[in-house]
């Protein structure tokens, strides 16, 4: 599985890495060539799925918001 690496501070996202090991890798370069081995606010290191992070973020988004309406109908109705 394929895994990437999103410096918030810079606002740079790495390209598709082999692995986690090489996400890892990426982000401590970046952390010493560019941060001075500091960790920057706003990182972020996730596996490749095809989708975007905003569309990851509302697919979740909206399974939770559905779970509640679902159970809040249920209790509603069960009074």
């Amino acid at each position: 599985m394929s895994y990437r690496y999103r410096c918030g501070t810079c606002r740079a996202t790495s390209p598709a890495l082999p692995g986690r090991r090489a996400a890892h890798a990426a982000r401590d370069r970046h952390r010493d060539q560019v941060h001075g081995g500091l960790v920057p606010d706003g990182e972020l290191l996730w596996p490749e799925t095809g989708l975007t992070l905003p569309a990851r973020r509302l697919l979740i988004g909206l399974g939770i918001g559905g779970t509640v309406m679902g159970v809040w109908n249920w209790v509603a109705s069960h009074r």
